[in-house]
């Protein structure tokens, strides 16, 4: 039975369906004379110029194909030169037409009849920049490379994440073919995963998905359908330009699908004029307006439509503007008034309009009356607030309107007004399309969230809470940070609580020891959230006092009215943004900001870990305000809340939505608590059937345990995964006075998680993957001397002459033979391979016997014999290398001769590499391949095919382990 492998169980698959639905299959050998026989050329130049032609007959000739080409190549190989590109490919390029004396735009895609293009998929696509890579599998569209798709065996532990890093290591060293491609793809052949190039962080890794189905063929051809890539180079590839940086994205599955509902419903149903769309805090909901609203520009049927986006706040409006702008919308104008705004409207403005939603308060009734006007709500059910949602729709009578919320539907009056207004349509949901935060935890597009109540003797008390803000929230309607506020400048005797200088310098000094202890240690930062302008310059004031002064800082709106207090702390424009892109940045400084109305919305700081609040909120305001801490970053496993209020006593009263929408939105880490104590049982009682309090033993106990024949896999499987949703909790908790009384008992887990981990996968003795073990649970390990001992110590057979004997008087069971036995032999490999390259060959051989042993198919005393007859292989090996003088390369086709047992094997091995040196360009080439293989039969005198086969595959895996390193 053949084992599993990354070329038959996913690359191979993944061309054949890819071949399926459409591309052409382009062997390495006649991809090669495409590219002119030169590793440094990224286009297959006859087919370049072929389309170019095609698709530009008048326009285009010969003559401009050259100039074309040139322009390409001076392009700067940066994200510059990337974005550049797209825009050739986009068709948003000219050469000058000499017939009509202007410039004119070229196409190298028809993005509007997929037919006229050219479909192309190759392998083992070799380069040559920096350093010369070989790429698994490359798309080719009209013979221009644009995507990579980059495959691992499924049986690698996270090689989804190791391909990613690969890329990224691609990208650094062949920046002349990254120029050019658009997105990546990698598979282990379970799930796909996605991205764009030239950015390879791990909030931007997507995972691809599809509605109510986990099928690879489907998740395949679903992404890779000719229309969805010609869909994702022509609209869904974004370059966005924030804090004076330039970022490039792709769509996540949840935003194209909203932007192809929003499309639809416009183009298709008419009768239906509003759509609700929620998608949840931190998945990308302005970037689906944007789009949305390109699309919505360009679509034929609007016939230049007027598309409004329409915001709460001046600050909201000055972004979503900067926002368009930075994408390149065209046409793109802020409404500065009121009666900017109705003349704009008055005037029949064709494009883009950016405005709040209290520049309509007193607006003349249908002012314009053109169905071909679109406008796109941001928190929609802020536009609940008064009556400006009115004054908007009797104004603009026969617009579509669709509303965008990253707050679910809640059961208030605030919400039925939503619902009526955008949902109604799409009952009996009430969303067009829906994102839910489970959704998002479960893509990684966002982080759970936890909370904790803390010191008891600052919390409010619940009469004077429920007095002074939840009844009057609840009778307004507030849904916004400024409706809050208002409420809060009343709540006079809420605020004297809030604010007395006593209570300020206790939670100060309690933020102060939980940052340094359990935050800073992770490399993260925190907010403050106080009750009001005055509160946040007093906690300035009280935690100075326990940090270093440049470690937090208030961010506040200015008023020419503050007293000297509040006048200490203001920013001038310049100074807050440089401390809003400083705080995103690990490196600098401030670690705290101290807020109160500013950054609780659109702010997006993946850095921030920790919210301390100290503000009264509710409802759509308190899952605006949390979901700050909710981006996602590498080492980030979740966001922490901090409640000094007394806010999340009473969940349902803090929050009225539907308990389904919010069940991961919020947990309370006493939750936490009980599940690390039920987990750290069950894995106790685990210890206790491997019987380690019998010291002597207990090392072999436990390697006897875990590699019984008949459950030993069953048991490793169900001890890593319980140890390791113990150790995510414990990296949350940690430190927590709760843990000590579990300390003893943890580290001991870490100990047997440790010789488990390194005796079934011996290579992580040298290769340790970082993503192993979190962090605070690597420092365990890094300061305790006792599990690096255990570890170190972890027993093999020295592979020599005297090793049989050894084996025989070893006083364990002849499982934990075998299994000591195929941890010394990969040991042994993996540090010999340089040098004895044809140990490779064996690793197959080694793990087709456990495999045959875990099937059931051999027995142990079988799997024992036959791991010892490759160990003797491996002596005999050493020997006869240094007796017959061959060199490495020449020793590893001697060892595949002898194998077939060829005559004089010694001699023949030297003249068979002297033909693969003389072919040595065979691995790129199917005709130099031929040549070869007729020379090794000829030279030979042999017709099987398996052995010409075997030491072709020999010399590539030498050929690629020298470009490899």
């Amino acid at each position: 039975m053949p084992l599993i492998t990354e070329k038959v169980d996913v690359q191979n698959k993944i061309l054949d369906y890819l071949i399926s639905i459409g591309w052409e299959y382009v062997p390495p050998e006649e991809i090669w004379p495409l590219r002119e026989n030169n590793p440094k050329q990224p286009f297959l130049l006859p087919i370049l110029a072929e389309k170019l032609l095609s698709l530009n007959p008048t326009l285009i000739n010969k003559e401009k194909i050259d100039e074309i080409a040139k322009r390409f190549k001076i392009l700067p190989s940066t994200i510059l030169g990337n974005e550049e590109f797209l825009k050739y490919l986009r068709g948003e390029k000219t050469v000058y037409y000499e017939k009509e004396k202007r410039e004119r735009n070229f196409r190298l895609i028809d993005f509007s009849n997929l037919e006229n293009n050219r479909f192309s998929v190759t392998k083992e696509f070799f380069f040559e920049d920096i350093e010369r890579r070989r790429l698994d599998l490359v798309l080719v569209i009209n013979g221009i490379p644009l995507g990579i798709i980059e495959t691992k065996p499924p049986t690698e532990e996270e090689g989804e994440y190791k391909a990613l890093k690969q890329i990224g290591i691609y990208n650094d060293v062949l920046p002349e073919l990254f120029k050019f491609l658009q997105f990546y793809t990698v598979s282990e052949g379970l799930y796909l995963y996605y991205g764009a190039t030239w950015d390879y962080n791990l909030k931007s890794f997507y995972k691809w998905k599809i509605e109510n189905s986990y099928n690879f063929e489907k998740f395949i051809k679903s992404f890779f359908q000719k229309n969805s890539i010609i869909n994702i180079l022509e609209d869904f590839i974004v370059f966005f330009r924030q804090e004076d940086e330039i970022n490039k994205y792709i769509l996540r599955p949840h935003q194209i699908r909203a932007v192809a509902k929003i499309i639809n419903r416009v183009k298709e149903e008419k009768d239906k004029r509003t759509g609700l769309v929620w998608h949840t805090q931190g998945s990308g909901k302005t970037l689906t307006m944007i789009v949305s609203s390109y699309k919505l520009w360009k679509e034929p049927l609007l016939n230049k439509p007027t598309i409004m986006a329409v915001v709460d706040r001046l600050e909201l409006e000055t972004q979503i503007r900067d926002n368009f702008l930075s994408f390149g919308f065209p046409n793109v104008v802020v409404a500065e008034s009121k009666e900017h705004l109705r003349d704009l409207l008055s005037q029949d403005y064709r494009g883009l309009i950016v405005t709040t939603i209290h520049k309509f308060e007193g607006m003349t009734k249908e002012i314009n009356k053109r169905e071909n006007m679109v406008v796109l709500i941001d928190e929609a059910h802020r536009s609940q607030e008064g009556d400006l949602g009115n004054y908007m729709k009797s104004a603009l009578p026969n617009a579509i309107y669709f509303g965008f919320t990253g707050t679910p539907i809640d059961k208030g009056i605030i919400g039925k007004g939503t619902f009526e207004k955008f949902g109604k349509c799409d009952y009996p949901t009430g969303y067009l399309d829906k994102y839910s935060i489970d959704e998002s935890i479960d893509d990684k597009t966002t982080v759970p969230l936890y909370y904790t109540l803390t010191m008891s003797e600052v919390l409010v008390d619940k009469k004077t809470l429920e007095e002074e803000f939840y009844k009057v929230v609840e009778e307004i309607g507030a849904v916004s940070i400024e409706e809050v506020n208002k409420i809060l400048e009343k709540a006079e005797k809420l605020k004297a609580v809030l604010k007395s200088p006593q209570r300020i310098d206790k939670i100060a000094q309690n933020i102060a020891n939980h940052y340094k202890n359990v935050i800073e240690p992770l490399g993260f930062k925190g907010f403050i959230v106080a009750v009001d302008r005055e509160a946040c310059a007093l906690y300035k004031k009280a935690i100075d006092k326990y940090l270093p002064a440049d470690y937090s800082q208030p961010v506040y709106t200015r008023d020419y009215l503050d007293g000297a207090l509040l006048k200490e702390y203001h920013l001038d424009e310049d100074e807050e943004k440089r401390i809003r892109k400083n705080f995103k940045n690990k490196d600098k400084l401030p670690k705290i900001l101290i807020v109160t109305e500013k950054l609780l919305t659109g702010f997006d700081a993946p850095i921030l870990y920790v919210m301390y609040l100290d503000k009264p909120l509710k409802d759509h305001t308190l899952l605006q305000a949390i979901a700050r801490v909710n981006r996602p970053l590498e080492g980030k496993s979740c966001g922490l809340i901090v409640d000094y209020i007394g806010i999340f006593e009473d969940l349902q009263r803090a929050l009225t939505f539907d308990s389904k929408d919010i069940k991961r939105a919020l947990v309370n880490l006493d939750v936490l608590r009980e599940r690390f104590k039920e987990v750290i049982g069950e894995l106790n009682n685990t210890l206790q059937e491997i019987h380690i309090e019998e010291t002597y033993n207990r090392i072999q106990n436990t390697l006897d345990y875990f590699s019984d024949e008949g459950k030993g896999e069953e048991r490793r499987n169900s001890f890593i995964s319980r140890f390791k949703e113990v150790e995510r909790i414990y990296e949350i908790l940690s430190p927590d006075a709760f843990l000590g009384d579990y300390i003893r008992d943890y580290r001991l887990l870490v100990q047997i998680y440790s010789v488990v981990y390194n005796y079934f996968n011996p290579e992580a003795e040298r290769k340790r993957d970082l993503r192993a073990l979190l962090g605070k649970t690597e420092k365990i390990i890094s300061k305790n001397v006792e599990i690096k001992e255990i570890i170190d110590n972890l027993p093999v057979y020295e592979i020599n002459k005297d090793m049989l004997n050894l084996i025989k008087s070893d006083n364990i069971t002849e499982r934990a033979k075998v299994v000591k036995l195929q941890k010394s032999l990969r040991v042994y490999i993996e540090k010999y391979k340089e040098t004895q390259p044809f140990l490779l060959s064996l690793v197959e051989k080694v793990e087709e016997v456990i495999l045959k042993l875990r099937e059931r198919q051999i027995s142990t005393r079988v799997a024992l014999e036959t791991l010892l007859k490759i160990s003797n292989e491996i002596l005999q090996a050493e020997d006869e290398q240094r007796k017959l003088n061959l060199s490495r390369d020449e020793f590893c086709v001697y060892w595949v001769l002898k194998s077939y047992e060829i005559a004089n094997p010694d001699i023949k091995s030297k003249e068979v590499y002297r033909l693969l040196d003389e072919h040595k360009h065979w691995v790129y080439s199917k005709g130099i391949e031929k040549s070869l293989r007729i020379a090794l039969y000829k030279l030979l005198a042999v017709s099987e095919v398996d052995l010409i086969n075997n030491i072709l595959k020999m010399h590539k895996n030498l050929v690629e382990n020298v470009i490899a390193s």
